[in-house]
This record gives structure tokens, C-alpha cells and sequence, in this order.
């Protein structure tokens, strides 16, 4: 049985930087992807990294956040992480991260919903998946071992203390149990319950584990998407000369005092179908939007500066999940941590500020790094007697799994109900009556079963989904019934 200080699920942005933290306190570190290796940076964010580079302090942008989050951020964690933005921004500039910069050679700060002064720094269109390509490189530098294809599924637990979990190699079809001294869960949030696909692991493995989720009814709006191409435009092409419009050719403006669910309303309130303009930008920023370029011409069949692109609001992450504090510390669990888009770390409160996302995502994993590998060092591994018991009832599952019919649901048949339920009832505005509706439908989801048409384990991708659809379900059940419980709107949940 593999042992580890300290194990990583997830290999996102928050993973590998937690990854890295570890490794440098001293720790043994794996990180588990879902996907291939390098899979863990597919939803990095487009929007930059919010940093109080300009300003004598923290304390306007620190302002900005808990004015955003509505009455509901944890003014000590937005404190902390607001505080160590500079430092987290000169550490990726070291290890090899290109800015966009002014003439005099500071950093080309941009403006964006939640923030009343220009406090995001940017590579263009690309700052997440550059982030992630270095914090990718920092792991290899240090021999951090990242094992990809790697789904897990339970998380074993010694009366309140972690003592490791089960994964599935996907490749080899194998059940593997892994002993820990300390997990951090750093997944993705459950955003795919309205976009498709499955995601969220690291909520319904905490859910699973006993942990009781919070704030799942708040949600990331980014108003600057294209759903239907799964597109996603950064703000920062806004202030290089590209404008929203509606259809009549009115300008829509985006609030400063809102973050970006109040920029989504924005979209919403005029009634019409709204367009992005990127055909005239300032000279010289069109290298900055290669990405986005590429993209629209491959995905729209135009060219960025020849057409218009109709925009309409997109759920980019969640905002809820696995409570904990600053230092990614998960209440109520000894050696269990959390940070990036599965933790609700109290930064964001009830909507985001633009920048804000990779933030906490950097910040929280650093700290849950470092709070991981400190604990592991004072402990002792133990629990193998109970990680074998969780093995077995694994086993069993899936051998059921594998020996049903094929009277059930496809995957794609539930993945289609589920979004079809979360779209209806936890769109941008929502009411309690279509929640009520959701909760029964939702109920009814959680109750069918899901076919498989390969019951060979080896490279059986459709098992590993079915593992993940059926958590996203259970998240999502839990998303909408905390919804139906909160009678009044708040941030990103709007009841009308």
C-alpha cells in the first residue's frame, strides 16, 4: 500500500501550488488528476490576478472584495489573502510568469467588476494556464510525483482524523488504496452541473466523507461567454477598446460597485440579445488576445476583429464548497484540508471580483501546503486495517456496477437531465417555486440508476464517470436545497 506525508486530489492550479508548499516544508507529496497530466489546467481562469501592486495597502482592495461579497466573506481570510497578493504575483514573476507591461515597465493593471481602481495584472488572455504552466514546471523541478488518470472515489476516515483513500487507476482498471497523513482537496467546482461534463470531486468526496458543504448557492456568473461554444472572453479586452452592446446598439456599462453576477444582471436587465465588439482595439494589444483569436476563427468560423460575437452569462465556477479557513483547514476534521474552486474559504462571499478566482487559488493553496505538510510531520500513519475495509466495500460497488443491466440511464441521459434541472431552476434569476420543482426532480435523479455498456474494468472510462455524475448529483441536490432554504436574495443568488 502506497504512503504518502501528503496527498493532492487534484491537479489544478490550487493543487500544484498546494503540492509545491508541501514539498518545500519537508512533506512526501502525490497529486492525483482526474484526467491526463496537465488535464488540471483546462478550466484555468481567463481573467487575471488581482494584486494591490499600485496602492499603499491592501486595505481598498480588501474593501472592494467584502462589498462584493454581499455581507457574506470572512473579512479575516479576505484580509489574508488581499494582504499576500503582491507577494504571491513577485513569486510567479520569478519563477519566469510575463506580464503585460506599462511603458515605464510596471505591470498593465486593468479594471473590472468588484474593483474601483485598476488592480489586475494579466498576460493577456492566457494568466491562468501561464500560471499553470509554471507551477507545472516548479513540480517537475522538485520531482513531485503526479500520477494522471487517477479518479478517487472515497476518502477514509478514523472517527474525525484522515487516514487516506481509494482511487481507481483508470488505466489499469485497479483499485488502489493510498495511506495519507493529510489530504488536501483541490478539484475543480461543480460547475459542470450547468455546463456539462462531470466535475467536482473533491465536494462529494468531503460530502461523502461527512463533511457538510457550504454556501453552494452561490455561483461565478462570467456575462462575457458564448455558451454555446464554450467561450469565455477576459475583461481585460475591455479595457483595450472592445464594447458590449445590445441589439438596439445601446453601450452596455458594467458596474464598478458589483462584482461579476452584477455585471451579468447587466446583460440580463436589457432584455435583448447582447454582442461583444473586439473589432476595434487599441494598437498594439492584439498579441495579447491570440488565444481568444484562435478560438472564435476555429470555433465561429470569423475573425475576432471582423465580427461581432453575441455574449450572454455562463456560470465559470461555484462559489460554495468544502468549509475551511485561511489556512485551508477543514473544521471538525483533523489532517483534511481544502483550497482553490472545491474550498469555500469565506474570500469570496456570495459573488466574485474579477482577479479574485486565481487568488484564492494561490493563496489558499499555498497555505493548505504548508498546513498539510506541518501536521503530517507530527504524526504517525495509521488506519490501514480501515483504508483495506474501505477497499473491499469499493470492490464490491463496483463489481455490482459492473454485473447490473442495461436498463439504466446513460451517463449522457442524466448529465442532459441534470443540466436541464440546474439551468431551469439555478439560472441567474430564480424563484421558489421552480426550486421546489428542482428539489423534487433532482430527488427523482439521485434515485436512477446508470448503465454501462463496457464491463471490461481495464481503461473503462465510463465507470470512472459514473462515479463522478453520481456525485455531481449529489452536490447539485444539496446546491439546490440550500438555495430553496435562503428566502431572500443575496449576491449571485437572486430570487424574484
Amino acid at each position: 500500500m502506497d504512503a504518502w506525508d501528503v496527498v493532492v486530489v487534484g491537479g489544478t492550479v490550487a493543487g500544484l501550488r498546494a503540492a509545491i508548499s508541501a514539498h518545500d516544508e519537508g512533506s512526501s507529496v502525490l497529486v492525483l488528476e482526474e484526467g491526463a497530466i496537465g488535464s488540471g489546467g483546462s478550466s484555468t481562469s481567463v481573467e487575471g490576478l488581482a494584486a494591490s501592486i499600485n496602492e499603499s495597502n491592501n486595505k481598498s482592495h480588501a474593501s472592494d472584495t467584502i462589498n462584493t461579497g454581499a455581507g457574506m466573506c470572512d473579512e479575516s481570510t479576505v484580509h489574508n489573502r488581499t494582504n499576500s497578493s503582491f507577494d504571491h504575483l513577485a513569486q510567479l514573476e520569478r519563477w519566469g510568469l510575463v506580464l503585460r507591461r506599462t511603458s515605464n515597465g510596471t505591470p498593465h493593471l486593468i479594471s473590472g467588476p468588484g474593483h474601483n481602481l485598476a488592480r489586475v495584472a494579466t498576460t493577456g488572455d492566457t494568466t491562468g494556464r501561464e500560471i499553470y504552466s509554471i507551477l507545472q514546471e516548479q513540480c517537475m523541478k522538485r520531482s513531485i510525483t503526479i500520477r494522471g488518470d487517477t479518479q478517487s472515489i472515497s476518502l477514509v476516515i478514523d472517527g474525525n482524523s484522515i487516514v487516506g483513500l481509494v482511487t481507481i487507476d483508470v488505466q489499469r482498471g485497479d483499485l488502489v488504496a493510498i495511506q495519507a497523513k493529510s489530504v488536501i482537496l483541490a478539484t475543480d467546482g461543480f460547475e459542470s452541473a450547468w455546463n456539462g461534463g462531470s466535475g467536482g470531486a473533491g465536494l462529494w468526496l468531503a460530502q461523502d466523507a461527512g463533511v457538510e458543504l457550504t454556501n453552494m448557492e452561490f455561483v461565478a456568473w462570467n456575462p462575457l461567454s458564448m455558451s454555446m461554444h464554450g467561450l469565455q472572453f477576459p475583461f481585460s479586452i475591455l479595457n483595450d477598446g472592445a464594447t458590449v452592446r445590445s441589439a438596439s446598439g445601446d453601450g452596455v456599462e458594467f458596474p464598478i460597485d458589483g462584482g461579476m453576477f452584477s455585471a451579468s444582471q447587466s446583460l440580463i436587465s436589457t432584455e435583448q440579445q447582447c454582442v461583444l465588439d473586439a473589432r476595434v482595439l487599441d494598437r498594439g494589444t492584439s498579441t495579447w488576445y491570440g488565444d481568444t483569436s484562435e478560438r472564435v476563427s476555429s470555433r465561429l468560423g470569423g475573425e475576432l476583429t471582423e465580427t461581432v460575437i453575441p455574449i450572454s452569462p455562463r456560470v465559470s465556477t461555484t462559489l460554495g464548497g468544502v468549509p475551511c479557513d485561511s489556512t485551508g483547514t477543514v473544521s471538525d476534521f483533523v489532517g483534511l484540508y481544502a483550497a482553490g474552486d472545491c474550498a469555500c474559504s469565506g474570500f469570496h462571499g456570495a459573488d466574485i471580483a474579477v482577479g479574485n478566482r486565481l487568488l484564492e487559488s494561490l493563496d489558499g493553496g499555498k497555505n493548505s501546503g504548508v498546513n498539510a505538510a506541518k501536521y503530517a510531520s507530527g504524526v504517525d500513519f495509521s488506519g490501514s486495517d480501515l483504508i483495506e475495509t474501505s477497499l473491499s466495500s469499493s470492490a464490491l460497488k463496483i463489481a455490482k456496477i459492473m454485473g447490473g443491466d442495461d436498463n439504466g440511464q446513460t451517463r449522457g441521459q442524466i448529465t442532459t437531465k441534470l443540466n436541464s434541472i440546474m439551468s431551469e431552476s439555478m439560472g441567474v434569476n430564480r424563484n421558489t417555486s421552480s426550486l421546489l420543482s428542482a428539489m423534487t426532480q433532482i430527488s427523482e435523479l439521485t434515485q436512477l440508476s446508470i448503465s454501462l455498456s463496457d464491463d471490461n474494468p481495464v481503461m473503462n472510462t465510463e465507470l470512472t464517470e459514473l462515479f463522478r455524475i453520481e456525485g455531481l448529483v449529489k452536490i447539485s441536490q444539496t446546491a439546490i436545497s440550500s438555495a430553496a432554504s435562503r428566502d431572500e436574495s443575496c449576491g449571485s443568488h437572486r430570487i424574484d
